[in-house]
């Protein structure tokens, strides 16, 4: 088993979490829509009284950039979020067994994890070339990892290193005995 995960792993876990924003971003679409009509009937109505001309078309305008802002913010926000809690994954890394971290194999700030998604899109304009580099480069970075500074690997690997290395902490060193230990020198 490797340490690092590699570009099928990370392919599926992707289309599970691109599936899930697109269920979740209809399903909150829907909600926001719905309210987004009822206001702005009343608005509507309001405007009407008033005379005021062409404010349906401007609340129209505003209402769309609301929207596309919601869209870009959503993701955004889940993959950061997510990647930047204690879970150190989306629901679909969660699904696969693999996490992301840092360079020292911790968890990720916000702020890493908003510049790993937004760096994406670098790894868009190259015509997937930046989300293939997982499956050629010696650690799977893509290049959005590269460029934040990020590694995705595999759970179970990551679990046992780190008991490895917490039960190596805990030993002395040889040569090294305990201070307080009886010796056979006396």
């Amino acid at each position: 088993m490797r340490l690092y995960a590699g570009f099928w792993k990370r392919f599926c876990a992707n289309l599970l979490d691109g599936i899930l924003c697109y269920v979740a971003g209809i399903i909150i679409n829907l909600f926001l829509l719905l309210l987004e009509f009822s206001i702005s009937s009343i608005y509507y109505a309001a405007f009407e009284r008033l005379g005021i001309s062409g404010a349906y078309e401007f609340y129209g305008l505003i209402s769309l950039v609301l929207h596309f802002l919601f869209l870009f913010s959503f993701g955004w926000l889940y993959y950061a979020f997510m990647e930047s809690s204690t879970c150190r994954a989306t629901l679909g890394k969660m699904a696969l067994g693999i996490v992301v971290v840092d360079w020292r194999f911790e968890r990720v700030s916000f702020l890493r994890a908003s510049g790993r998604y937004w760096g994406r899109i670098v790894s868009f304009l190259t015509l997937y070339i930046g989300f293939m580099m997982a499956g050629f480069t010696k650690k799977k970075q893509a290049l959005h990892d590269k460029i934040a500074g990020t590694y995705v690997v595999d759970k179970r690997m990551l679990e046992i290193a780190e008991a490895y290395d917490a039960a190596q902490r805990n030993q002395p060193l040889p040569g090294n005995a305990d201070p307080g230990a009886i010796t056979p020198e006396g």
